[in-house]
């Protein structure tokens, strides 16, 4: 490790995998790597113009219930208008995104995908550069179709709005709503975006958290 704090992101992720959960002894670390101004859990939602509006903000939305650190990138301009007409500010530009910073990457569906996004060379290079990396990249709807088009969904399961599968190769789950592989996870369409969002806090903060937040949303806690 580099250093001490990557040591602590390095067993934390260990702890979470192994136990579904935050240990006692997770909770203090981060509790002093916070007090300590060290950033834990910080994620990417890429957006573009006529991105699906669901699939961004209501992910955003239930993310930063839990506590995750999330912020939007957009390319051209900072301001970006939804696949319904919604005009929103991203919180940046993909030229001034600090790669090495994050610890996952969002990308939602909509028109976007195949008007922007598929022409952005440099989003594919933040693909391949998390998923080489092991951290999580997930992507909902037409989202899946950035992974796919680069191969890595040989031998791997996923799902995608349909149509969309069919320039991707690889293990289509039709029948499912979210599927987990590794550290990828996908999401058919809009309607199940607060799946999505649970199972990527599932991932990165476990199943007691997931249950938390899920409580939460439905006013139960």
């Amino acid at each position: 490790m580099k250093d001490k704090n990557s040591f602590f992101k390095y067993y934390l992720r260990s702890q979470i995998k192994k136990k579904g959960y935050f240990c006692a002894y997770c909770k203090n670390v981060l509790r002093r790597l916070h007090n300590k101004g060290v950033k834990l859990m910080k994620g990417i939602i890429i957006l573009a113009d006529g991105f699906e509006d669901t699939e961004a903000l209501a992910t955003i939305d239930v993310l930063k219930r839990s506590k995750l650190q999330v912020n939007t990138v957009s390319f051209d301009s900072l301001t970006v208008t939804s696949q319904y007409n919604l005009e929103v500010k991203a919180n940046m530009l993909f030229k001034d995104l600090k790669v090495e910073d994050y610890d996952f990457l969002v990308i939602p569906g909509g028109r976007a995908v195949f008007n922007v996004l598929d022409k952005k060379e440099e989003l594919s290079d933040l693909i391949k550069s998390f998923l080489d990396d092991k951290k999580l990249v997930a992507a909902i709807c037409a989202g899946p179709s950035q992974i796919g088009k680069l191969g890595y969904f040989k031998k791997r399961s996923f799902t995608c709005f349909p149509g969309v599968e069919e320039n991707i190769e690889g293990k289509f789950q039709t029948k499912k709503g979210v599927v987990r592989d590794g550290n990828l996870i996908t999401a058919k369409a809009m309607a199940y975006t607060f799946d999505f969002a649970l199972e990527i806090i599932e991932y990165l903060q476990g199943k007691r958290q997931r249950e938390a937040i899920y409580k939460n949303i439905r006013g139960e806690s």
